[in-house]
This record gives C-alpha cells, structure tokens and sequence, in this order.
C-alpha cells in the first residue's frame, strides 16, 4: 500500500515539475538595457514586447528589463516609448548568453536636429546662422494632409489661402520668391504666381526641411524668403523587406486616400516603389454652403533606388509621376467672377541622379546631382452667363514644359574647424503655352499661336565658407555670381526676343553659443530672383485676368537681415526659437495697369520693405497621471509688416497677412495591452487676427483672386486621437481626427471664398 502511495506522489511530483522543466528547455529569458542613444542615458519605463504576441515588459529606473522568449528560434522584440522612435531587434542564440544593449533616438520635438539644406551637408540647426525647421515624415502622414501647402501651414511664418491649389506664402512672399525642391533639385511651376507644390507627393518624403532667410549663394535664383527641401530616404542601408499601408476618409469633401509603400532594402542596394491615390468630392464650407468645382484626384508613383559601390562611391535615382484634375471653387477669384469655372488636368514625370564620392580627407566629398522634368497642363475657364447660366465661352490654354539642370560640388576640409564648399549649377527651362477660344453662342473657335520654346537659363558658381573658433564661435560666408538669359521664344513663326541678366548675391553669418544650449544668431545676406518669361515677354490668360509682359524688368534684390536666439531651458526640457527679420527689396517685380486695350495689368520694378518674426517653444512633462505617460506643450507665432515704397512710407505691400498662432496639447501614454499598446489625444487651435492693411486694387483692373480683401479675425480648433499596437500583425496604427471642430465660419486671409468646415478624418495603417 505504502509502495502505491509512493508511486503516486512520485507520479505526482514529476506531472507537477515536467511543465516547468520542458519549458525551461524551450525558453530562455533575455535581460538588457535601453540607452537613449546619444546621451547613453538609461530610458526608463521603455515598452518591451514581442512581435505578434502578447507577452510584454517595460524598464525599470536604471533601463534594464527582463523578458521571456521561445529558445533556438529567431524573436523579433520591439522596443517603443512615447519620447522614441520605434526599434525592432532579432534574437538570436548568440544572445542568449549576455545583456542586449538596445539604443533609441528621440522623436522630432526632442531631437538634437539635422539639416542638409543650408549647406549641402549635415548640419545641427542650432549651429545655423538663419531660422530652420523640420517637419517629419510621422507628422505628415499623421495629420493626413492634402499637399505641401496644408503640412506648411502650422509652422510659423507660412500661410495659407486656399485648400490644396494655394500660392506658398513665406515671411509675407510668395511662390515665385522662395524655392522648393526635392531632394535638393528645383521644381518649376507654369503659374504666374510660382510654383505651388499640387503636383508633389509628400508622402514619400523622409522629412522636409525649412530654411528661412536668404539663399541664393547656394541655390540661385528666388531664394529670397527661404528654401522648402523635401528629403527621400536613402534606399539601401538595413537588411529588411517592407510593406507599408494606408487608408483614409475625410467626410467634409467624402475624400479617399490610399497609400501603398513597399521597401526593398540591403546593405549595398535598394529600392522602394510608393504610390497614392487621392480623389475627393466638392467641399462644404462651414455655412453649410457647397464649394462647387472644388473636387480633386491625385495619382502618384514613385520610384527610389541606389547601389552602394564601397563606403566611398554610391548613386541614388529617383523618378516621380504625377497626374491631377483639379478644380477651384466657383467664386474663388472674386464674387464678380461666381460666373466663370476654373479646371486644370495636368501630368508630369520627374527623375534625378545623384552620385557621391567621400575620400572623408582633405576632401570630404565630391558630388554631382542631375535633375529632368517634364509636363503639361490645360488650364480651362469657362464662362457662364450671368442671365441664363448657360455655358457662353471656354478658354483653354495648353501649357507644356520642360526643364533640367544640376549642380556639381565639392566639400573640403580646410582644416578641423574649417570646412569649404564651392560649386557650379544652373538649369534649363522651357514653355509652350497655345491657347483655344471657344464661342458657344456664336459658334464659333479661335486659336493663339502663344509663345513656343520661351523661357529662362541660367548658370552660377558659388563658394561657401565655415569656420569654428573656439567652442563658442561658428562663422559663414558666401558669395555667388549668376549668369541668366531670358528667350521669349519663337512668336508668329518668328524668333522672339533674348534678355540677358547678370547677378551677384553674398551671405555673411555667426552663431555665438554662450553654453551648450544657448544659441544666439545673426545673418546678412543678398539674394535674388530673375524675371521669368511670362513677366519680360508673355501675354497669358490667367484668374486674374490678361497678362503681358514687361522686357524692361530687371532682376529683384533683397538685403535681408535676421538675428535669432534659440536654445533649451529647464533641465532642457522647454525648447524655443526666436527669429526676427528686416528685408529690403529693390527692384521689387510688382503689378501694375497696362497701356495695351484689352490687357487686364502688367509688371513693373518697384521698391519694398518686410519685417517681422517668427516664435516657437515646446515643453514635456514627464510621469503625467502615469509614470509612462507624457504631456507635451507646443507653440507657434508669427508676424510680418510690408510696406510698397513706390505708393508711400506706408502703403501696405501685397500678400502680408496678420498675425498668426497656433498652439497645441498632445497627451501620449502606454497601455501595453494585447490590443492597444499605446495611445495619443492632441487640441490644437489656430488663430489669426483681423488684416485690414491691404493694398489697393492697381488700377484699370479688377484685382485678383486673393490678397486685395481684409480679412476678419477667425480660430479654429482641432482634435485628434491615435492608437497603435505592437502586438497585432502588421502593427496596426488609427488616427482619427476632427479639423475645425466647431464648424467655424470664416474666410482665410485674403481669400474671397470661406474655409472648409468641420471635417472627420479617419486614416488606418499597417507596416508589415
């Protein structure tokens, strides 16, 4: 009896232990630390977890954490905080022995910040002698924006007037006197006012940089108020393949979005292809009224790839395809023109090269960077009758344009605390613009031969010098020759005109860094902007009227001076930037009434002036409610002052707006629960106050479609919740947002039409 007991409890013991036995033969824990990367401060209340699974952990105060893996298999841990980019790591046998040292990089508003655009190589921007900023690729897809015109709008010193198709407005200066590129490469519009940005796809960008204030010793041409860069990411580095997926629905305008992205990527090649599809209906503006002619569809394709040859030698291509039909809302352009319908269809192909060599001795790098594009773009008016509403005439202009260029550089190290850049660039470009007029109630069509061939080239060398004295000082200074012939193209079977224009432009700047995060900036620069065709020769159909030209333009100079102060106080926890600016502007390219009959204005060379600035600061606090939890303030404010010199000491300039602010709360905490395993709520509110300091309608002709109306005071607030799961294939994120949540009523500055009203926004996403 007693030999059964024993078997039993014997039997017993062994049923009780074996689970634990065989599982500790089929699982190991893993122990490691988290360091924040540059610091190597230990991250505590750092979320650990296994992909695909529930099983999960955080750090402790010193960063060290313990986890539960399956042994002799591969396990992919995610490691994520609120305040740091998302890491991945695979587990393997070789550290089942050991600690895992894991590093993470801060998220963007406590990120030691780097920008490639003021220089041509990276450089913090607290060492910069102008005001930057960066917007990540994570706020872009986050917000859900429309084009570059709706992701500028919150940073300081840009406006908006309109949705989607909107001049970029900069320090008081539009399209046309600031430039935007991709991945360094200029973009050229076939509007009068610039280029706009519609036909970029900004979901395939890794970041877009900002850098305000003059520019042109190292880009040339228009780059008076700033340069807007948006930056691709490098197509090889990290051994992975990846699919990224998105959808979004906006109810104010029943808008799709689709977003696709898959990823390709090995230590010495790549390639990534992104694609988006955006189409929407009319929008509602917040009185309930229906914006007719205001619905879009965008379709875009991207391709990147680059081979690595050796650490020294690698190239990078990259081609783009886009196609828009897109309308402006009835009205836009002022309420004596509800009777005629703007469209615009257009296409376009970009594609660029570049190709690096970095010795990283004397020379640091060699450099050559190409750039084509080509497209077209029918620009269709109809007119109504203002009696019946029947459709009377329709005229259509036919754009079609090309261009190229590049910009061959080299980077050298003078010495430690010297380093010289020096290039050349320039670039070709080329328009055709026919038109068609079209009589309904005569029957009758007409054609204009237009300008075929015209445009402008232009070449310039450049030589850009930095210096660091001691560890307070950073000084630089440039200057710039440019070379520009303006050719108005074959007119009438006949040669058209040829205007040449030679620039100088020069930059001289330092940063005196009293501590380590203390930065007090100063800049003086001269840039400039050559007259373009359309404004020296070309007579176009436009929303503003008829347009000619005036070959007696010369080019427009801008003194621009800024001084900064930006920095990190309170245990570094507030982060600010003050910049403030005075430019002067001679030679100003301005509207003015034409002499010709049926010619609405031309353009003439005036004199101006521009001041203002531009104030943001950020602060988190950490252990809100929760010791993984954070709270994060943000603030933004910006104000310019323009005066037209040619109409009096106080004649306000066209296109200043008021005063602008916006401010934003973001709440973001940690569950780390099998469905949800973090989460974010933000309000955010934009104000802007009353512009009744306008400049007065030229003469002779009806305005245009934005700038010559006051503007009332109006804010709007918004609201947005996000949720991710690290646990749930494909790490699901949703967002869900509300833009103007009280359905505020209000017409933006300068524009005769309102703003859209309330809009739910719903965007979910997978990344596989």
């Amino acid at each position: 009896m007693k030999y059964y007991q024993l078997v039993k409890w014997v039997m017993a013991f062994f049923l009780a232990v074996s689970p634990v036995f065989i599982y500790s033969q089929q699982n190991v824990e893993i122990k490691g630390i988290v360091y924040e990367e540059k610091s190597q401060i230990p991250i505590e209340f750092a979320n650990i977890s296994i992909k695909n699974a529930a099983a999960g952990t955080t750090t402790d105060a010193a960063g060290r954490f313990k986890i539960i893996i399956a042994k002799e298999k591969q396990t992919v841990i995610i490691v994520s905080h609120i305040n740091y980019h998302k890491k991945e790591i695979v587990v393997n046998d070789s550290l089942f022995s050991g600690n895992v040292t894991i590093y993470l990089s801060p998220k963007e508003f406590q990120l030691s910040d780097v920008v490639i655009s003021a220089g041509l190589y990276e450089q913090p921007i607290d060492k910069l002698t102008k005001p930057a900023d960066l917007i990540s690729h994570r706020e872009i897809v986050d917000n859900m924006n429309s084009n570059i015109t709706d992701v500028l709008n919150k940073t300081p010193g840009f406006t908006q007037v309109w949705e989607y198709h909107s001049p970029i407005i900069l320090r008081g200066l539009n399209s046309n006197r600031l430039i935007i590129m991709k991945d360094g490469n200029r973009r050229i519009g076939t509007f009068p006012g610039g280029y706009f940005g519609q036909d970029m796809n900004i979901y395939d960008s890794r970041k877009i940089e900002i850098i305000k204030g003059p520019g042109s010793v190292i880009y040339g041409s228009g780059a008076i108020s700033g340069i807007i860069n948006l930056v691709s990411a490098e197509p090889f580095g990290d051994n992975k393949n990846s699919v990224q997926l998105s959808s979004g629905y906006g109810s104010n305008n029943n808008e799709f979005l689709e977003l696709v992205k898959v990823c390709h990527k090995r230590e010495k090649f790549g390639i990534s292809l992104n694609g988006k599809y955006r189409k929407t209906g009319e929008m509602i503006y917040g009185n309930g009224e229906i914006a007719e002619n205001s619905n879009v569809e965008d379709r875009d394709i991207s391709l990147n790839t680059g081979y690595k040859f050796s650490d020294k030698h690698k190239i990078i291509i990259n081609a783009n395809y886009h196609y828009g039909d897109w309308g402006k809302p009835r009205g836009f352009n002022g309420p004596t023109k509800r009777f005629t319908k703007v469209r615009n269809e257009e296409e376009n192909f970009h594609t660029d090269f570049a190709y690096s060599y970095t010795p990283k001795g004397i020379v640091e790098s060699v450099n050559l960077n190409l750039y084509y594009d080509n497209g077209w773009r029918d620009y269709y008016q109809y007119k109504y009758s203002t009696v019946s509403g029947n459709l009377s005439t329709l005229d259509l202009v036919h754009y079609k344009n090309s261009y190229g260029g590049g910009r061959f550089y080299t980077i050298l190290n003078v010495s430690e605390k010297n380093k010289l850049t020096t290039g050349i660039d320039g670039y070709l470009f080329r328009l055709d613009n026919p038109s068609e007029i079209f009589d309904y109630y005569n029957d009758t069509h007409g054609s204009i031969a237009g300008s075929k061939n015209a445009g402008q080239q232009n070449i310039g060398a450049f030589i850009n010098d930095e210096w660091q004295i001691g560890e307070k000082w950073q000084f630089v200074s440039g200057i710039r020759f440019d070379a520009a012939t303006v050719v108005e193209g074959e007119k009438d079977t006949m040669n058209g005109r040829n205007e040449k224009r030679e620039a100088f432009s020069g930059n001289a700047g330092f940063v005196y860094s009293p501590n380590k995060t203390t930065h007090i900036s100063f800049n003086a620069g001269r840039a400039f902007r050559m007259p373009t065709t359309e404004e020296l020769f070309t007579r176009i159909i436009s929303c503003k009227g008829i347009k000619v030209g005036n070959p007696a333009l010369q080019p427009e100079y801008s003194w621009n001076f800024d001084i900064g102060i930006r920095g990190k106080i309170l245990k570094q926890k507030l982060k600010y930037d003050l910049a403030l600016f005075y430019n002067i502007l001679d030679d100003f390219i301005n509207e003015a009434p034409a002499e010709e009959p049926d010619v609405d204005f031309t353009l003439k060379n005036t004199d101006a002036k521009l001041m203002g600035g531009e104030f943001s600061a950020a602060y988190q606090f950490n252990n809100v409610f929760k010791s993984s939890n954070s709270l994060y303030l943000g603030t933004g404010a910006a104000y310019v002052y323009g005066v037209d010199l040619a109409e009096g000491e106080n004649a306000p300039l066209f296109g200043i707006p008021p005063f602008k602010m916006n401010t934003e709360i973001d709440y973001r905490g940690l569950i780390n629960k099998t469905w949800v395993t973090g989460y974010s709520i933000k309000f955010d509110a934009e104000y802007a106050s009353a512009q009744n300091r306008v400049a007065e309608i030229p003469e002779g002709t009806d305005g245009g479609p934005w700038g010559y109306v006051p503007s009332d005071p109006n804010t709007v607030f918004n609201f947005a919740l996000g949720l991710n799961s690290n646990a749930l294939p494909g790490y699901p994120k949703l967002r869900f947002m509300v833009k103007n949540i009280f359905n505020t009523d209000y017409q933006p500055f300068g524009s005769y039409i309102p703003a859209m009203g309330r809009n739910f926004k719903i965007l979910l996403s997978f990344h596989f």
